[in-house]
């Protein structure tokens, strides 16, 4: 579309003199709403409406919150189990990891008690080697 030339397009009155500037400001409506600032050029503001949230049956509420709640009591009843599950599983463990620890608590002391036995009874040897060699002049 090519634009009518400036010189061929009818003239349009855009200043007529006789027409008054001061008009007087309309008055604006008066309403109940604070949310108005009283300025005359502004729109009073309404609340939004929303057309998705339409209105819910009482009884298709009760029946979600029901569905709901019974989601999750079978849940809470999952991790109920759950837990159990994993607590036997801990104390399994634990249990024998004791087991493990008492076995070679066990085992180090009774080799700590070899080896004493083993240095008391090489002293003894030892002490009764000297008498020996004492009493009957061996060593010496």
């Amino acid at each position: 579309m090519v634009p009518i030339p400036v010189w061929e397009r009818p003239e349009v009155k855009t200043f007529n003199p006789e027409d008054k500037t001061d008009a007087p400001v309309p008055e604006p409506e008066q309403s109940a709403s604070t949310n108005v600032s009283g300025r005359w050029w502004k729109a009073e503001k309404k609340p939004t409406v929303r057309a998705q949230a339409g209105k819910k049956n009482k009884a298709q509420l009760d029946k979600a919150w029901k569905a709901r709640e019974d989601r999750r009591k079978r849940d809470e009843a999952v991790k109920k189990i759950e837990k159990e599950i994993k607590d036997d599983k801990e104390a399994e463990a634990e249990r024998k990891k004791q087991i493990t620890k008492e076995r070679r608590e066990r085992e180090a002391e009774k080799k700590r008690l070899e080896e004493m036995a083993a240095r008391m009874s090489a002293k003894k040897l030892q002490r009764m080697k000297k008498r020996m060699g004492r009493s009957k002049k061996v060593n010496g």
